[in-house]
């Protein structure tokens, strides 16, 4: 989606409105962080092509910002994304026949992503976070986008010479009303969905979704699956150390590390206590597990069943497990790996200033934890 010649128009008018660093470094985290609760995958990659464009923009305009801090304020489309309609572990509990199905049945939305104090949580967030990230730019030693590996090149991007279409299926390939066709049909399928189940949300429902938004925003399907290829190059460091993560995941399900850590908190709590603790556990494992899911596999089955025992609420305490996993973004610098790639930068770069925003997002949302 990110990839469409109309998304990057948007974003070019977007990078347009700011007249200084700071007002573009509020608008650049607030438009991160809305979209990271919309999609995480899709806020992450729109996030960090405003980023680079807000900084090509500025330095056309001859406005001073510091790059590093619009790295940083486009990385805050991971802060809640579990918290967020792209949840791994919300959707996962509202999916029929999930792995825990037999022992919890299926938890709503309402419950989780939904609840009130999620969403006030949320909003209070995208709101702050924006103000605390324009704070952190420094007046001194600033570094600027043209001391980064960045293309400051502008103008429309060069499109692959086409032969012309010879065959009907070449045609098709090349023809938006296939691309229209599909769109409509997926669109016909999405509204019955929705007018059946409402905003009742599951992984299934949500990538099919933006499936078909990203099939309708190009204008052929030869266009499209170029769009794909394109973008799977800044994943690249992600499909190189997944497997690798995948292993240490795995021991620490099999050996009873993952249980044991998580069942540590668990001896500690009580039915008012148990959201709040399994946050914490799941900030630890995330040093280990990045992944929302893979963490969500090992952690889920002990924290549900204590919820069960104690009489916490498994929507909270499910909840307790996303925010750990997503507030854990801002130390663990895995998922930063395609804005990374995107922007020019390292890791180095952005983490001292996500660490100040974790030592504040860290108290927020276990209040929202264990307010009653």
């Amino acid at each position: 989606i990110a990839e469409a010649a109309f998304m990057r128009r948007l974003i070019k008018k977007f990078c347009s409105i700011p007249k200084t660093a700071r007002t573009g470094v509020i608008m650049l985290t607030a438009f991160s962080v809305t979209l990271g609760w919309i999609h995480w995958g899709f806020g992450l990659v729109m996030a960090s092509l405003a980023g680079r464009e807000l900084a090509k923009s500025f330095h056309e305009r001859k406005i001073t910002v510091h790059y590093p801090i619009l790295g940083t304020a486009a990385y805050m489309s991971m802060l809640l994304w579990h918290a967020g309609t792209t949840a791994s572990a919300p959707l996962l509990i509202n999916t029929p026949g999930h792995f825990l199905f037999k022992e919890i049945g299926l938890i709503p939305l309402s419950e989780t992503i939904f609840l009130t104090r999620n969403l006030i949580t949320c909003c209070f967030l995208a709101v702050i976070i924006p103000i605390v990230i324009s704070l952190l730019m420094p007046r001194r030693n600033i570094r600027t986008v043209d001391q980064f590996n960045v293309d400051l090149a502008d103008g429309p991007r060069a499109r692959p010479h086409e032969e012309k279409a010879k065959t009907f299926a070449e045609k098709l390939e090349r023809s938006y009303l296939t691309n229209a066709t599909i769109g409509a049909m997926g669109a016909i399928l999405l509204l019955q969905y929705f007018r059946r189940e409402g905003l009742n949300l599951n992984h299934n429902i949500v990538n099919f979704l933006f499936l078909m938004v990203g099939i309708v925003l190009h204008r052929n399907p030869l266009e499209y699956a170029r769009a794909i290829t394109q973008s799977v190059g800044g994943t690249a460091g992600i499909i190189l150390q997944f497997p690798f993560y995948g292993g240490i995941m795995g021991m620490m399900r099999d050996s009873g590390l993952g249980h044991d850590i998580a069942g540590i908190f668990v001896q500690m709590a009580n039915g008012h206590t148990l959201p709040f603790l399994a946050y914490i556990s799941s900030v630890l494992t995330k040093f280990f597990v990045p992944s929302g899911g893979g963490e969500w596999a090992i952690e889920g089955p002990v924290m549900l069943q204590a919820a069960k025992q104690l009489g916490a609420p498994v929507g909270l305490t499910t909840m307790g497990i996303a925010y750990g996993n997503m507030v854990g973004n801002l130390f663990q610098p895995f998922w930063a790996i395609p804005l990374l790639s995107i922007m020019g930068l390292k890791a180095r770069d952005i983490m001292g200033y996500c660490l100040a925003v974790f030592f504040f997002a860290f108290p927020i949302l276990a209040i929202a934890l264990i307010a009653s």
